[in-house]
C-alpha cells in the first residue's frame, strides 16, 4: 500500500513539475515565433527602403530625409527586437543560432514525458484500488478478532515493513527515497486505510475497558458488605 502512495506521489510531482514548465515553455514558443516574424518583417521592409533611397534621384531632399528616418526607426527597432530575442535564448540556455526546432524538441520531450506518467499514474492507480479492495477483505475476515489485539500485532510489526518499503523502493528506483514524499505517502495511505478512526475506537474500547475492570471490584466489594450485614 505504501509503495503504490510513493509511487503515485512521485509520479505527480513528476507531473506537476512538466506541467509547469509546458507552461512557460509553450508561451515563449510562441513568442519566439512572434519576434522572429518581426525581425523578418522590419528587416525586409528596412532593405526595401534603403534600396529605394539608394535610388532616389539626390534633388528629392525631402523623400531622401523621410527615408532616413524612417530607416533609423526601423534599425532600433530591429536592434530591440534582436536583443529581446538573444536574452530570451540566454533564459532557456540555448544558442544563440538556435531557431524555434529547439524550443519545439524540448517541449516534444516533456510532452512524452508527461504521457509516460500519465501511463505509469493509471497503472499505480489500479494496483492501489485492488491493494485496497484486497485490504477491506481481510478486513472483514478478521472481524472476529479482538480489534485491540490487532491493532497492537499490526504497530509491532509496523517498523519492519515500512522499512522493507524503503529498500524496495531503493532498488527499485535506484536512490534513496524522498523523505519528503515518504512522509506525504505515509499520511495518504493511512488516509485510505482509515487508520485515524481505527486509532481512536481502538482507544475508546480500551477506555471502555479499563472503566469496566474497575467497576467490577467496586460492585464485588458491595455484595461483600450486603452480605456480611
Amino acid at each position: 500500500m505504501l509503495i503504490f502512495c510513493y509511487q503515485l506521489s512521485h509520479i505527480r510531482s513528476g507531473k506537476s513539475h512538466i506541467q509547469k514548465s509546458l507552461a512557460v515553455w509553450k508561451p515563449e514558443l510562441e513568442r519566439y515565433t512572434g519576434l522572429v516574424q518581426q525581425i523578418k518583417k522590419k528587416s525586409k521592409e528596412r532593405k526595401a527602403l534603403v534600396a529605394e533611397k539608394k535610388e532616389l534621384p539626390i534633388y528629392h531632399v525631402k523623400r531622401h530625409k523621410t527615408l532616413a528616418v524612417c530607416i533609423t526607426e526601423l534599425t532600433e527597432d530591429l536592434e530591440e527586437l534582436r536583443s529581446e530575442k538573444a536574452l530570451l535564448l540566454q533564459r532557456f540556455e540555448y544558442a544563440e543560432d538556435a531557431g524555434a526546432e529547439a524550443f519545439r524538441k524540448d517541449i516534444a520531450t516533456m510532452e512524452a514525458g508527461l504521457k509516460k506518467l500519465e501511463a505509469q499514474e493509471q497503472k499505480y492507480s489500479a494496483e492501489l484500488d485492488k491493494a485496497l479492495d484486497e485490504y477491506a477483505e481481510l478486513k472483514a475476515q478478521a472481524a472476529d478478532f479482538d480489534p485491540v489485539e490487532l491493532y497492537k500485532a499490526r504497530q509491532v510489526i509496523r517498523p519492519a515493513l515500512e522499512k522493507a518499503v524503503k529498500k524496495q523502493l531503493e532498488d527499485t528506483m535506484q536512490e534513496k527515497p524522498s523523505l519528503i514524499v515518504l512522509l506525504s505517502a505515509k499520511q495518504e495511505a493511512s488516509r485510505l486505510l482509515g487508520e485515524d478512526t481505527e486509532e481512536r475506537q481502538v482507544r475508546q474500547l480500551i477506555m471502555r475497558r479499563q472503566k469496566e475492570q474497575r467497576t467490577v471490584p467496586q460492585n464485588q466489594s458491595k455484595k461483600k458488605e450486603h452480605w456480611e450485614r
